[in-house]
């Protein structure tokens, strides 16, 4: 029995090895087309005065200049989030009068700025907003 079954590992670890490099540089030719830094479902607050009434979680897209050195500014994609965050907490980017729908405009404005502050000048490109959701739908 075991001499059956370490021609068959033998194959599935070869199979591997040959694979993963092929793989590997399709990700690679995809990634040098889409220069940008992606961050996932971050939550941020909306309120009114001093009390938080909603939450949008919101899924951003940082495209990057073609001078942008991608790898290292996708490695910062926690300073991203950071700078988001705490932008967030001072200002709240609902539209006036709903508090479950994103100023987008205002948004990306305000964020391009902030990016720029972690990724240096000429860096960022643009801020786009893959998509919103509320905590709560009016």
């Amino acid at each position: 029995m075991l001499k059956l079954i370490r021609p068959a590992f033998a194959a599935f670890v070869l199979s591997f090895c040959v694979a993963g490099p092929a793989l590997a540089s399709g990700g690679e030719a995809k990634d040098a087309a889409d220069p940008s830094v992606k961050l996932a479902s971050v939550g941020i607050p909306v309120f009114e005065g001093r009390n938080v009434v909603n939450y949008l979680f919101l899924s951003i897209k940082i495209n990057l200049t073609a001078k942008a050195d991608q790898g290292k500014l996708r490695d910062m994609e926690p300073y991203f989030r950071n700078a988001l965050i705490r932008a967030a907490h001072k200002t709240s980017f609902a539209m006036a009068g709903r508090n479950d729908k994103l100023d987008e405009p205002r948004f990306k404005a305000a964020m391009k700025a902030e990016f720029l502050k972690v990724g240096g000048p000429g860096t960022i490109e643009s801020v786009e907003v893959v998509s919103q959701s509320p905590k709560r739908h009016r």
